[in-house]
């Protein structure tokens, strides 16, 4: 009873639920044996059955026999979940609220009630079933979104920043462990720039997963780049004019990319307080996180995009940063790559 309780009032009364369960301060295993644990099985075997009998297959145990596709997509499901779980309740403490991994998974349960649902509403109806099942997950991270404050305290200040920044790292995550496992695969294309030699790859994508993948193809080049340094160390005057050229490029991207998630994150709280938020809105927010994704590599991209040799420039940087440390005493190449430094320091930016 206390099961259907909670995914009754989780459906139709979130709130209140919410509120009402997170005051029991419920430990993680407590929530694990009366929600969880029963809503996840649920999904996972009721989606098998429904969708075999109604002739379609879901995504996980398409080609497996039923108890293999079964114990796989359990397996599967548990470690998603509590990827989402320690990522959220770990940066959560970051961003100044409440690290408590047992209201993380008491909030992340309650918040994936109508994505589990749908899921198994989703395998029953042929054709149509993945758009309730798609409906289902944007209404999951509408509520995850609001019941961060309740359960794990995010300010309202850091709330947005916080949920972003929580996505994206569950997305890296998962794709890591799914890469690792073996539990799919990833199309080899890129939305733009060369950075491979398969000319005939495929368009992965765009938002936040096709930005995942660009940046993916963009690190895989970079690595493969090698670079000669001259015996004596010394920096070339062009080499440095080029590394400042990409530090001042650089500076501008992630100016650019800040005030898109400062614009993004004033609209959400706008409509948050409000109450006129959206699952569109969410959507946004999920889609938005690839330009904080690709602030993370924008010198390694400015690079690249204009044919450059990564491996060449991350000398340059350290013979700079070198240079710096010692303030050219201890050698002709020290000094040498001190005046240099000086005189491009405003545009050089951060060399660690």
């Amino acid at each position: 009873m206390k099961t259907l309780n909670l995914i009754k009032g989780g459906l139709f009364e979130p709130r209140e639920t919410w509120s009402k369960y997170l005051d029991e301060n419920p430990s993680w295993q407590d929530t694990a044996i009366q929600l969880t644990g029963p809503l996840l099985i649920a999904n996972i075997l009721l989606t098998l059955i429904f969708s075999r009998m109604a002739g379609g297959y879901v995504y996980f145990g398409y080609g497996q026999s039923f108890l293999a596709a079964l114990v796989s997509g359990l397996v599967f499901a548990a470690i998603g979940f509590a990827v989402v779980v320690a990522v959220f309740c770990f940066l959560a403490g970051v961003f100044k609220g409440k690290a408590d991994f047992s209201r993380a998974f008491a909030a992340a349960s309650l918040a994936a009630i109508p994505s589990w649902v749908a899921g198994i509403v989703g395998s029953i109806v042929p054709w149509v079933g993945w758009l309730i099942a798609l409906a289902g997950g944007i209404l999951a991270l509408v509520y995850m979104y609001r019941i961060i404050p309740l359960a794990l305290g995010v300010p309202e200040d850091k709330r947005v920043v916080h949920f972003v920044a929580s996505i994206i790292c569950v997305v890296i995550i998962n794709f890591i462990i799914g890469a690792a496992l073996g539990a799919g695969s990833m199309n080899r294309g890129m939305n733009s720039g060369d950075f491979s030699r398969n000319d005939d790859a495929p368009v992965f994508g765009s938002g936040m997963l096709g930005e995942l993948e660009r940046q993916g193809r963009l690190m895989e080049a970079a690595q493969s780049d090698t670079y000669e340094p001259p015996e004596d160390g010394m920096l070339a005057r062009s080499q440095v004019e080029d590394f400042a050229s990409v530090m001042r490029k650089k500076q501008a991207l992630e100016e650019k990319y800040a005030q898109e998630m400062k614009e993004l994150s004033e609209e959400l709280e706008a409509k948050e307080k409000a109450g006129t938020l959206t699952p569109s809105d969410l959507a946004k927010a999920y889609g938005g996180a690839g330009s904080a994704l690709g602030a993370t590599n924008a010198d390694m991209e400015i690079v690249k995009t204009a044919g450059g040799n990564w491996a060449e420039h991350i000398w340059v940087r350290d013979q700079l940063r070198t240079a710096m440390v010692q303030q050219g005493e201890g050698s002709e190449t020290l000094e040498h790559n001190f005046e240099l430094y000086e005189e491009f320091q405003e545009d050089l930016g951060n060399l660690y």
